[in-house]
């Protein structure tokens, strides 16, 4: 992964800058944040749009990594309050901030990250932009409510595909999507790129095990539970193989071989 990374390395320390200096001052908050924000990421949403679009001759400027930013605030913020539906004591080995301090400070923590999130969505002044973001949190919203109401009760696989479209790609879409508008790049294309890498991205995380502990603790059911793990494992081979038919129109590159990379590494 170190590898990939490189290839945007760059950029993400731009992403990276641009994320901490929005915790100024001397908050207590502010400084849990920013050591949350920076603990080890492979922030993957902004690398696999920042591979995509370097790989389509784009030249990641401003707007760009100010959306990327705004990506990576609101999958934090969602972070923040997945601890707290989930009743995570622990992320990345460190404690929350729910269980260091309560659910309340994580909930209101997270509220803040979607703040500064539309600050600069507002500064972009893009409508249709905005419009992609407050498309995007609604899903993200609507899906963990779903998976909330549905915890015990074995699921089908459409309805697992709903609420993974919804609480992850969604946001892969919003940011794909808004760099596309900017960059004249084919948005429906990029929608779709989007799309199966965050369901696909979603399919493999269940099957870690950390992830399917806890899904385990709170009655949620993933693929392997409906389909069984072989089945799981050719649903994941069918998203890989829509995303690698994706890649053949790309120009060779090494941002393209970086995206192969990326998913071969998910």
């Amino acid at each position: 992964m170190n590898r990939i990374k490189l290839l945007a390395e760059d950029e993400l320390n731009i992403i990276n800058s641009g994320l901490t200096n929005l915790f100024v001052g001397n908050e207590k908050i502010y400084y849990e944040l920013k050591n949350f924000i920076n603990s080890p990421k492979k922030r993957i949403r902004s690398l696999c749009a920042i591979l995509y679009f370097k790989g389509l001759g784009v030249n990641i400027g401003n707007d760009l990594s100010e959306i990327l930013i705004i990506g990576e605030l609101i999958h934090n913020a969602s972070l923040l309050h997945d601890d707290v539906i989930d009743s995570a004591r622990l992320r990345r080995d460190n404690l929350t901030l729910w269980a260091k301090y309560s659910p309340q400070v994580s909930i209101l923590s997270g509220d803040l990250l979607v703040s500064f999130a539309t600050e600069k969505l507002i500064k972009l002044k893009n409508f249709e932009i905005i419009k992609f973001f407050q498309v995007c949190t609604q899903n993200m919203s609507e899906a963990e409510i779903k998976q909330y109401f549905l915890r015990g009760n074995k699921t089908t696989l459409e309805e697992y595909i709903s609420i993974a479209d919804g609480k992850t790609s969604s946001l892969f879409r919003a940011i794909f999507k808004s760099c596309a508008l900017i960059t004249n790049i084919n948005i429906n294309k990029a929608e779709m790129f989007a799309k199966n890498f965050g369901i696909l991205f979603q399919l493999k995380n269940d099957l870690e095990e950390c992830s399917a502990q806890s899904d385990k603790q709170n009655k949620i059911f993933t693929p392997k539970d409906i389909l069984g793990i072989e089945k799981t494992h050719i649903l994941i081979d069918n998203y890989l193989e829509d995303i690698r038919r994706d890649l053949e129109e790309f120009p060779e590159s090494i941002y393209k071989q970086g995206l192969t990379d990326l998913l071969n590494n998910l």
